[in-house]
């Protein structure tokens, strides 16, 4: 943690206020432990109050964990949680009781140990006593781990809200809980309770143009995401998601052209690789989009959402040696999903491999996806491998999990060619 050794407190007074270009402190009746616990002003200008106050020969051991806790949050609000968390520690070792301490922890935590041990503070928290942040917290991350579902979070988000109704994380953390399930008419009512709070809440903004999006209104998306990139240029979500938008209304020459500042403003990032390649196929610009694709992992390095666009387009292509090839290179790299291995399975099932094509459709499925055309490609390798009946069972689950009707013709296509003529005849019957 930042620390101003060697100094008085007149001296050090003068040295941070010459950095923060005013004085810290303008009048001798207020305290450095007053400016700091009110966290007035900015984030940097909270944390050097907090420095001066610590240095307080005659804090007591609850003004020194309360000024601790407000240098915590200075550091917070600055992205700096990696102090932020050695600030809430020393609070919380000073006052165990403090639950401010606890949940500044949990929030820092999850930047820096990951949502495990920020959900143990949070829990720590509430079983000090209950507060908006440590429901919020806990709702969260509980919901993230697995440890309750969307219905219960909100439960708990709702709790919250009714100790303190303008918390907007909790509005903002009930809309994604809706978004999640699809609930797109929630959702907005959501993202629009915390807009009503702070009509420029980039979160909020950005969580309706989501909601657009997925609702099927490209254009109130892409106005949403235009808004907020008023004031937030460099957004690298909303600029992703502007280009999805401008695809999905066909606007691809344009979406290419943003796809290309994209990668000029984030050259790191695979994003902009990622939606060029996408809106070129849309263009018909196949081989551009292969050589955009190449592009990105010689210039970034393995890449799985990079690896994954360019296996399926080059199994498009009906290139599927070199699909299996590249969706493998994908499979090795992290942020792998159920859609990874589902589009292996595919490959597979293209070269009649079928034993590949069905361990990768199990890999999807073990990944907590009840993916329709994971069930469907597994029928396909049932019926080839001769278990005929299974074969069938698997494809009535497939259509009650979602698989399109369309998808009866082909996996009857697959009964004949496996020579099963009656049953697939009966298939047509009972679809």
């Amino acid at each position: 943690m930042l620390r101003f050794f060697g100094l008085t407190a007149a001296c050090l007074a003068i040295s941070t206020a010459a950095g923060l270009a005013k004085p810290l402190i303008t009048s001798s009746e207020v305290t450095p432990t007053q400016l700091c616990l009110a966290r007035d002003g900015a984030p940097e200008r909270i944390v050097a109050l907090c420095d001066l106050a610590l240095l307080e020969a005659r804090l007591t051991r609850h003004q020194r964990a309360s000024a601790l806790v407000a240098q915590g949050d200075g550091f917070l609000w600055q992205d700096d949680h990696s102090r932020a968390a050695i600030a809430y520690r020393e609070a919380v070792a000073i006052n165990p009781a403090d639950t401010e301490a606890w949940n500044g922890l949990g929030w820092s935590l999850w930047e820096t140990e990951g949502e495990a041990a920020a959900l143990a503070a949070f829990d720590h928290s509430l079983s000090i006593g209950v507060t908006v942040q440590g429901l919020g917290g806990k709702a969260a991350l509980a919901r993230r781990l697995g440890q309750i579902d969307n219905v219960t979070a909100r439960e708990m988000l709702r709790a919250g809200l009714a100790i303190d109704p303008e918390y907007i994380w909790a509005h903002r953390e009930l809309a994604w809980s809706h978004f999640e399930d699809h609930d797109y008419g929630a959702a907005r009512k959501a993202f629009r309770a915390a807009l009503v709070i702070d009509p420029r809440d980039e979160n909020a903004r950005y969580g309706l143009g989501r909601v657009h999006l997925a609702a099927g209104n490209a254009e109130g998306a892409l106005s949403a995401f235009n808004d907020l990139l008023t004031d937030a240029p460099r957004d690298l979500a909303a600029l992703v998601y502007r280009i999805v938008a401008l695809r999905n209304l066909e606007r691809n020459a344009q979406a290419v052209r943003m796809a290309d500042r994209l990668i000029e403003t984030y050259p790191d990032r695979s994003s902009g690789y990622v939606e060029k390649g996408q809106a070129l196929v849309a263009l018909e610009r196949r081989a551009e989009a292969l050589d955009t694709y190449r592009e990105a992992e010689a210039r970034l390095g393995p890449d799985n959402a990079v690896l994954y666009w360019y296996a399926n387009l080059l199994a498009e292509e009906g290139r599927l040696q070199e699909a299996l090839v590249v969706i493998d290179r994908g499979l090795a790299q992290s942020g792998v999903d159920h859609t990874d291995h589902l589009l292996k399975s595919y490959i597979a099932l293209e070269l009649g491999d079928y034993p590949t094509a069905r361990a990768s459709a199990e890999a999807s499925l073990a990944m907590g996806s009840d993916d329709p055309w994971a069930h469907y490609y597994i029928a396909i390798t049932l019926v080839h491998g001769g278990a005929v009946t299974e074969g069938l069972a698997r494809f009535d689950h497939a259509i009650a999990a979602g698989l399109p009707a369309e998808r009866v013709g082909a996996f009857a296509t697959e009964l004949v060619g496996a020579g099963k003529y009656v049953e697939a005849a009966q298939l047509r019957l009972k679809y």
